[in-house]
This record gives structure tokens, sequence and C-alpha cells, in this order.
């Protein structure tokens, strides 16, 4: 029997408690996704513990941590996930993420696990002289 193809796009970023910022953010990178990728599910976790507790206590908002939206698209049958990791930099929170991802990918039952360069943003000083 043929496995039948479910594909996720799975957004995470360090996540951020204020409701606004969220909903911005999310859907400005939904659409921006949704145009290039409409085949796909768009799916959203965070890699800071800390905005995760802090919504789910406040607010009472359940978010996800990469490795439970993971284990959320294994268990709904997804056999296809691309990772975008939203941080700015490849720092350390960056490098968690990919392990993370790296880690679980075809060892978990994903056809096929793919993990984008973090955003980096470069900014380029300018010399002035001021007379």
């Amino acid at each position: 029997m043929d496995k039948t193809e479910k594909r996720a796009f799975l957004m995470v970023g360090i996540g951020t408690a204020y409701q606004e910022a969220r909903r911005l953010v999310t859907a400005c990178m939904e659409n921006k996704i949704r145009s290039e990728y409409p085949q796909y599910e768009i799916r959203q976790a965070f890699a800071s513990r800390t905005v995760i507790e802090k919504l789910a206590e406040i607010d009472g908002i359940q978010v996800d941590s990469e490795r439970q939206a993971l284990e959320r698209l294994q268990a709904e049958g997804f056999t296809e996930v691309i990772v975008q990791p939203f941080q700015i930099f490849a720092g350390d929170e960056y490098e968690q993420v990919k392990a993370i991802v790296q880690g679980y990918g075809a060892a978990n039952g994903f056809d096929k696990t793919e993990f984008l360069p973090c955003l980096t943003f470069w900014i380029k000083q300018e010399s002035r002289t001021i007379n």
C-alpha cells in the first residue's frame, strides 16, 4: 500500500508573548509561505520554553515546541516536513533547533525532512566624513 503524501511547512521561532506581534508575524509569514508552498500545510512552533510556558500560564494558549510539533506531524501521518527557523542569525537557539530537527527526521517516519537556513541580515556600515 502506498503512503499518502502529506506535506507540512513548520515555522520555528523563539516566539513572543505579545499577542499583536504574534498575529502580525504569523500572518505575514503564512501569506509568504502559502504563496510559495501552496501544497503544504503550515504549522508553527516556538523554540523558547519560557515563552511557551508564559503563554500557557497567563493566556491559556498551547504552543508546541519544535520537538512536539514534529511528533504531532508524525502522529498525523505527514511524510514531508520543511522547517524554517526564524532566528535572525545562526546562534545557539538556531543550532538547538537544527539538532532537534536533524535528529528527528527519517528516524521517525518522515520520507523527507528539510531544514532551511536561518534568516540572516547583513548590515553593511558605511563610513561617512562630516566636515
